[in-house]
């Protein structure tokens, strides 16, 4: 590493390299080239066939699994709020059953009428606003997960 020292993950990464290192590599393993001769094309200085060596692409996740929806289940929709004591928000409905989202992500599972109720009812972040900006970001994460929602639609609309 040229400097690990301006940040804590430089020297984490620098550690991790080192201890690959110590251990042959186990966790990342690096390719190594396997050496191709050609039959067609030949070396001017030796008159045998050129040599190249080639690395095979690294696999990668080509496709990310997006979680399934959940179905309906706001019907019964009272209100959200955000549950600052243990940084969460919570959908409560009208027979006082209690949905939490710990994360962000968590919106993204919810299917197209839900994130509807949740886009038309506004997060409630208790007395002082003390809370708002945390609110505020799920109330985006909903607002996005219902553009994306709808863009996949019309996309899936289009293929069929």
């Amino acid at each position: 590493m040229i400097n690990p020292t301006n940040s804590s993950i430089g020297v984490d990464f620098e550690r991790l390299i080192l201890r690959e290192y110590m251990r042959g590599f186990t966790v990342f393993k690096p390719k190594s080239p396997r050496r191709r001769v050609s039959t067609t094309t030949k070396d001017p200085m030796t008159g045998k066939g050129k040599v190249t060596w080639v690395i095979d692409p690294a696999k990668v996740v080509t496709r990310v699994k997006i979680p399934p929806e959940q179905p309906v289940m706001l019907i019964n929709f009272k209100k959200r709020f955000y549950d600052g004591k243990n940084s969460e928000v919570v959908i409560r409905s009208n027979n006082n059953e209690d949905i939490k989202n710990f994360d962000l992500m968590d919106v993204f599972r919810f299917c197209l009428s839900d994130l509807n109720i949740l886009y038309g009812h506004k997060i409630h972040v208790g007395a002082g606003n003390e809370y708002l900006e945390e609110g505020m970001l799920f109330q985006r994460a909903v607002e996005r997960a219902k553009e994306r929602n709808k863009k996949m639609r019309e996309i899936l609309f289009r293929i069929e």
